[in-house]
């Protein structure tokens, strides 16, 4: 009889505990988990933010819930939907634009959940901080990295990122700055051609493999980020003009980058720091989910040229 009740008295705890799991679960009540949401892990740069976000949030305790949005900015509000569902105690997103997962962030605010929005800014008010990268000096530090390069000046291919995004704005703005002529009457040097790349290496690759095509002379090209610098390596390559000398510029300080900087066929790159912004990122919302510390509600990263990991 004893032994009865005693296995009786097991499942009975198995039973209690199981249900205990899976409210938590759901709810998220013990306040442990933060979703991640991702504008492109196709990006292999953004594994360096998504990793620092996981390994900070698993060293201070938090589940991190990573999300995708595969360069799609649609996908984004249901991913922000998701996590609410799911209990989520806070929001770290990596925005594909400015605007298309306002409304979705503007619930998860108003419920109290803290917003961090980390290399692109989001319009909607309420946002806990926004962590970026300087990519305005990013752009300046490039184009007189190139005046140092070339001064005399020469013929340069702008090729630009995913179209009314912060980086896109602020890096070509930068850039054009010091290297455009009609922004800087000083300037030796000549836009030839841009192109819009979307911070992707195909669409690069095609749109150089474009202006290769109608431009004889080439003395530089400035791609806003390094995958994109690489389907322009690739480009030249393939049309077989890599003994030009041709000038290759990225932007993030990725591992391809360092790579093909390594091979002689890339010069140089403006680094950002995700390794910092992610974790960064994470001990803000830590900070103020467990005593209410409010950071700076800006704060920018600083950048600078590198030709060697």
């Amino acid at each position: 009889m004893k032994k009865v009740l005693l296995v009786v008295f097991a499942a009975l705890l198995l039973m209690v505990g199981a249900a205990c799991s899976n409210d938590d679960e759901a709810s998220g009540a013990d306040g442990d988990s933060i979703a991640l949401l991702m504008a492109d892990l196709g990006n292999p740069f953004f594994h360096v933010l998504r990793d620092a976000v996981v390994e900070r949030g698993e060293e201070l305790g938090y589940e991190v819930l990573v999300y995708d949005g595969q360069n799609d900015a649609s996908r984004q509000p249901s991913q922000v939907e998701d996590a609410l569902q799911k209990g989520v105690s806070a929001i770290i997103i990596n925005p594909a634009d400015e605007s298309s997962s306002a409304n979705a962030l503007k619930e998860a605010i108003d419920k109290g959940i803290p917003v961090v929005t980390v290399d692109r800014a989001v319009d909607v008010d309420g946002v806990l901080s926004y962590l970026v990268t300087d990519n305005l000096k990013g752009g300046e530090l490039v184009g007189k990295w190139l005046e140092g390069q070339l001064p005399d000046g020469g013929k340069v291919i702008h090729m630009e990122g995913v179209m009314g995004t912060a980086p896109q704005r602020e890096r070509g703005g930068g850039f054009l700055s010091v290297i455009d002529p009609n922004e800087n009457s000083e300037s030796k040097f000549e836009i030839i051609g841009t192109a819009v790349g979307d911070f992707s290496m195909a669409p690069a690759e095609a749109a150089m493999s474009d202006l290769l095509a109608r431009h004889d002379e080439i003395d530089a090209v400035f791609a806003q980020n390094d995958t994109m610098a690489v389907g322009i390596a690739r480009a030249i390559e393939t049309a077989g003009r890599q003994d030009e000398g041709i000038i290759i510029i990225g932007f993030d300080g990725a591992k391809e980058a360092y790579d093909l900087i390594e091979k002689g066929e890339m010069n140089v790159t403006a680094v950002q720091d995700f390794d910092f912004i992610g974790s960064e990122a994470v001990n803000f919302v830590d900070e103020y989910l467990k005593n209410g510390t409010e950071p700076e509600d800006f704060v920018l990263v600083d950048v600078y040229m590198s030709d060697s990991k």
